[in-house]
């Protein structure tokens, strides 16, 4: 029998529409942009959809096609030449290739971009205009995800993560790369079943960590319908992303069934309903910088850090990540021994660089990108404790384990109890490392501020304290009101509760 030939190629892209950040060419390049031999060198041996993707080929002996990987920290849309010139890549070189026997697509499903509706959808229309219809086509989802029926419409298999903060990438790709092989070898003919509620911001924004809420319960309906139905081979729940402005921002159930439509109609709308049912259970409450200050006077009940979320400048969500209104708050409240990781600012790391370790510096630090959101420049007075020329770090934690991330050119400035770490990149906040590499040992910290929302919880949270989040005012806002949607559908809760029963 001749090896199975599969393509595969990775484009992931987490859009906040509002976002004055652009995902441009440049942007994915100085993130993570490979091509080719390159990708291997990068991913294997990762607890990624990537990483799975490589040992997939290895277990079934896959002849793997495999040219191309993009992702870039969330910000806004992705401009118009990255999404030609990355799409474009694709299918081209999918083009190149020859027939092939399946293709794993390993997408993010919430990318906006000039002049597309459904970036993920388009992506899958044109890859199946050059396969076939009878060539089987799986994709890979992030739980945020706005899924689009072109979904359903051209691919076959999809698979979702299941877990938030998401440490489950690998196997949500080694379960598609699971039924693909399946379906390459005749033994099932799966199709998808779509269906979407008329909200966003349910499912408690894809939530699983504590281990209750809306995700968690209906993560347990999807696996009883699983079990009860042996035509159901995989049901993808995605919470969505609620800052996209896209038709089809929100929650959505994909139900990959072999030849059982009706059968997938009804877990799907079952589904579908109960987050629907659901939509305003949450897990998570935000405070006030004043509340968490409160707090965080305290005194310590217990031995770990207490973990403060700077939820609403997270650049995990697309914002800025110079947010100064957390930090301004940590400077003024006379606190004992604090790590705040990081602030965005590429003027102030220069200024660091150019006194040198031990040298005290004046700084006019952050809110530069857009301080209507999150603060204005705030000053700081501090001594340079550390400088690193890339900030490069290879995550140990439970979240994308392997993997490198890098502050960019970055360094420590010590003001008063607060040590501030300050990036040339936005970077967002997942893993004890990011505080190691400047000597900084999260463990023994008493307070830990980081620009994060959800991933970190995996790392940071089983050795804190406490956790608790703050709005700091920035772009990653709850008041949905204030952004000005053109493309979602209408009516949409919660934008329009009373004209919704």
């Amino acid at each position: 029998m001749n090896r199975l030939k599969v393509f595969s190629a990775s484009f992931m892209h987490e859009t906040h529409s509002f976002s004055p950040v652009a995902a441009d060419m440049a942007n994915f390049e100085r993130t993570s942009y490979h091509l080719d031999a390159e990708i291997p060198q990068h991913f294997q041996g990762t607890r990624t959809e990537l990483g799975a993707a490589l040992d997939l080929a290895q277990r079934f002996d896959w002849d793997l096609v495999l040219p191309v990987s993009a992702s870039t920290t969330p910000s806004g849309p992705v401009t118009k030449h990255a999404y030609d010139h990355v799409t474009g890549l694709i299918v081209s070189k999918l083009a190149a290739s020859g027939p092939v026997d399946g293709v794993l697509l390993l997408l993010h499903g919430a990318m906006v971009t000039e002049g597309v509706a459904d970036a993920e959808g388009d992506l899958l229309r044109r890859v199946r205009e050059i396969v076939g219809p009878e060539v089987p086509i799986a994709v890979t989802f992030d739980i945020h995800a706005n899924v689009g029926p072109d979904t359903a419409k051209y691919a076959n298999i999809a698979s979702t993560y299941r877990t938030t903060p998401h440490i489950d990438m690998y196997e949500t790709a080694e379960r598609a790369g699971a039924l693909l092989q399946r379906a390459m070898l005749g033994e099932c003919k799966p199709q998808l079943c779509y269906a979407q509620g008329k909200m966003f911001y349910a499912l408690d924004m894809g939530r699983t960590i504590s281990g209750r809420g809306p995700m968690v319960d209906v993560l347990r309906l999807a696996d009883k319908a699983m079990a009860e139905n042996d035509d159901v081979l995989e049901i993808s729940i995605n919470a969505g992303f609620d800052w996209s402005d896209k038709e089809f921002i929100g929650s959505s159930v994909l139900v990959t069934h072999d030849q059982a439509p009706e059968v997938a109609r009804r877990v799907a709308d079952e589904l579908i309903q109960f987050a629907w049912n659901t939509r305003a259970e949450k897990t998570m409450h935000l405070l006030r910088c004043d509340e968490a200050m409160h707090i965080a006077r305290e005194p310590a009940d217990k031995p770990g850090p207490l973990l403060i979320g700077d939820f609403t400048d997270c650049p995990g969500g697309g914002t800025a990540g110079d947010g100064t209104v957390l930090l301004k708050a940590l400077l003024e409240a006379d606190l004992r021994d604090v790590a705040f990781a990081s602030i965005a600012d590429p003027a102030a790391v220069q200024t660091c660089f150019s006194a040198g370790v031990g040298a005290t510096v004046r700084l006019s630090l952050g809110g530069k990108i857009d301080p209507r959101f999150g603060g204005t420049p705030i000053d700081v007075r501090g001594t340079v404790i550390a400088l690193s020329g890339d900030g490069k770090v290879i995550r140990k934690g439970t979240y994308a384990t392997g993997k490198e991330n890098s502050y960019g050119k970055s360094c420590v400035v010590q003001a008063g109890e607060v040590k501030i770490i300050i990036a040339t990149e936005r970077v967002q906040i997942d893993d004890r490392e990011q505080f190691r590499i400047f000597g900084i040992q999260p463990e023994t910290t008493n307070i830990l501020a980081c620009k994060a929302a959800n991933h970190f919880r995996a790392d940071f949270e089983p050795m804190s304290r406490r956790l608790i989040y703050v709005d700091s005012g920035g772009i990653m806002s709850l008041n949905f009101e204030q952004f000005p949607f053109r493309h979602v559908r209408r009516p949409v809760w919660p934008l329009d509760q009373q004209l919704i029963a």
